[in-house]
Formats: structure tokens, C-alpha cells, sequence
């Protein structure tokens, strides 16, 4: 994940995007904005996970004997991964 904080991520993506000083595209915007995310290892997800979503968490559970800060973070991971698979 970049050094860069999420709000100077959008920031620079926003202005990478777009020098018009009229006609602005913000779909296009938008698009870089999500695409620079990603690059940086944000994932942009739902604030409560749908049913679909937990259902696939529950059958793809890491096996096995883990600590809990180890299934907490196989278990974020999978979630995160995975949200846009099963939206809302």
C-alpha cells in the first residue's frame, strides 16, 4: 500500500485526469479516481456485506488451528477480495 494518504491519492488522480477548465468529464474523473485506489490498495466496499458475500465467507473460512489475529485478517482479506463479486 502506497505511503500517500487516501485523500492525496484522489486528489492526484483528479488532477492527472482532467486539465479542462470546461466540460469536465467526472465520469472519467470518477473512473481514475477508483482505478488510482486500487493501485495505491484501497478497495472501495459496502459498508455491511451482503448475504451472498457472507455465504461465500463461510464456505471459503481459512481451516485449521489460527490465532485470532491471523483468522481476522484471512477473514478481512477474503471479504475485502471479494465484495464486488456479491453486490448488494
Amino acid at each position: 500500500m502506497s505511503s500517500n494518504s487516501l485523500q492525496e491519492t484522489i486528489a492526484e488522480a483528479i488532477q492527472k485526469t482532467d486539465k479542462s477548465f470546461f466540460n469536465e468529464d467526472y465520469m472519467k474523473q470518477a473512473m481514475a479516481v477508483i482505478t488510482s485506489l486500487r493501485k495505491a490498495g484501497y478497495e472501495i466496499v459496502p459498508n455491511k456485506a451482503s448475504d451472498g458475500l457472507v455465504d461465500f465467507a463461510c464456505d471459503n473460512l481459512p481451516f485449521g488451528r489460527l490465532k485470532q489475529q491471523d483468522f481476522i485478517k484471512e477473514l478481512y482479506v477474503l471479504l475485502v477480495e471479494n465484495a464486488r463479486r456479491f453486490p448488494q
